[in-house]
């Protein structure tokens, strides 16, 4: 079978990782940070409510000087939620990311119970072809030099950490962190 014919559930992620949407803004924080991932669903009495991400913290949190211990989940996270069945091929659920511009996939069994997930992470790892179609949407709002540049999930090649939001930049994928300190300061980090 081709990468691109294979069944979203032979490479979802398992268990899902959920947080209540009274919970706050810091403890959902927290819980990415401990399991080491970019978002979480949310839920309510057992019925899934929406989806908050990193980036949502950020943008409607952090840079919004709002304290993260004074706001609740429901608050900020994204109530409109794509999902997906097991059954779906990595091709169907690809299409999904790009047409709806998402990240992450619920993947859901007939009855609507949570069975995984799956992130664009996920599909470029079984089936590299990918990335140009889910990325292909993912532009930085602010590059350097006017320059329009393409997104991308993995390791930072500057600095090896693990990132969601990699940007090209002379030819390297690197962190808006190494990226900054590339174009500010030209080709090489300072050795402070």
């Amino acid at each position: 079978m081709l990468p691109k014919e294979t069944k979203i559930s032979e490479i979802m992620s398992t268990p899902v990782f959920v947080i209540d949407s009274t919970e706050t803004i810091q403890n959902a924080a927290i819980m990415m940070r401990k399991k080491n991932i970019e978002g979480l669903i949310v839920i309510h009495k057992k019925e899934v409510e929406g989806l908050i991400t990193n980036r949502d913290i950020v943008n409607k949190v952090v840079a919004e000087n709002i304290k993260p211990q004074t706001m609740t989940v429901n608050d900020i996270m994204a109530p409109k939620i794509i999902t997906a069945y097991p059954d779906e091929t990595i091709t169907d659920i690809s299409k999904k990311m790009y047409a709806n511009t998402v990240s992450r996939i619920p993947i859901i069994d007939k009855n609507e119970n949570l069975v995984g997930i799956v992130t664009k992470t996920d599909i470029t790892k079984v089936c590299p072809a990918m990335v140009e179609v889910l990325y292909e949407k993912a532009i930085i709002e602010e590059a350097p030099f006017g320059h329009e540049r393409k997104l991308m999930d993995g390791r930072c090649e500057e600095c090896g950490n693990a990132y969601t939001d990699l940007v090209d930049v002379q030819g390297l994928w690197l962190c808006r962190s190494c990226s900054e300190d590339k174009t500010v300061i030209g080709s090489k980090k300072l050795g402070l």
